[in-house]
């Protein structure tokens, strides 16, 4: 009876929410036409070449931040709901698939590198290259079950935080200069760059524990 009040109650609210929402996006007003212009002007200013990069990582920092912060709660909600989530690996290791994996994950890495430095003059960056780099990680998760190597708890800890707390670093020490996450001209490209490379890493370990975080806590 209990369970059944709650699922009511999500229910209402999600609906709501759902009517909130549509409310807020029939209205929303036509964006300036100036907008672009500005975004132009302050293009030479951002550090980066690449327009979308220049508002995800310098115009709209705040934004990028707390999705991050949203992609790390998700994962501390898996790891909450972590014993009815378990399963095991049904992949097995043959030479065929080990070779592959051997040839194919050294260069997903390094197209994921690519992908990541690319983002300053071209569609690309963190997100993307994690993503590509989460992907890897899962192939060879899935094909090499038990040599697979998984680091201590506390480092894959630290690994996922990482890329949230460097954000927030940047971002207090910017406020030294000027505003949150506002960088000075001459930094910007240093700052862009160096939260792009962590949280690469950061956010492909989070994607790929997404998927493999049950995998590797089965006890055999």
């Amino acid at each position: 009876m209990r369970n059944k009040t709650f699922h009511s109650l999500l229910y209402f609210l999600a609906f709501w929410l759902f009517v909130g929402l549509s409310f807020i996006l029939t209205n929303i007003n036509t964006l300036d036409s100036s907008m672009h212009t500005k975004l132009f002007e302050a293009m030479p200013h951002s550090g980066v070449t690449h327009e979308v990069t220049a508002v995800l990582l310098n115009f709209r920092a705040l934004d990028t931040l707390l999705e991050v912060g949203v992609i790390l709660l998700s994962l501390i909600a898996i790891h909450a709901l972590e014993p009815n989530f378990r399963y095991t690996p049904l992949s097995f290791e043959n030479t065929i698939t080990n070779t592959f994996v051997a040839i194919l994950f050294p260069l997903i890495a390094l197209y994921a590198f690519y992908i990541l430095y690319s983002g300053s003059y071209q569609s690309g960056g963190a997100f993307s290259a994690s993503a590509l780099l989460a992907g890897g990680i899962i192939i060879l998760r899935l094909v090499k079950p038990r040599s697979f190597f998984v680091p201590k708890e506390l480092i894959l800890r630290f690994l996922y935080v990482s890329g949230l707390f460097y954000f927030v670093c940047v971002g207090m020490i910017s406020l030294f200069f000027g505003s949150f996450l506002e960088y000075r001209d001459y930094i910007a490209s240093f700052y862009i760059i160096s939260i792009e490379s962590v949280l690469m890493l950061s956010l492909g370990a989070i994607l790929s524990a997404y998927f493999i975080n049950a995998v590797q806590r089965v006890k055999p």
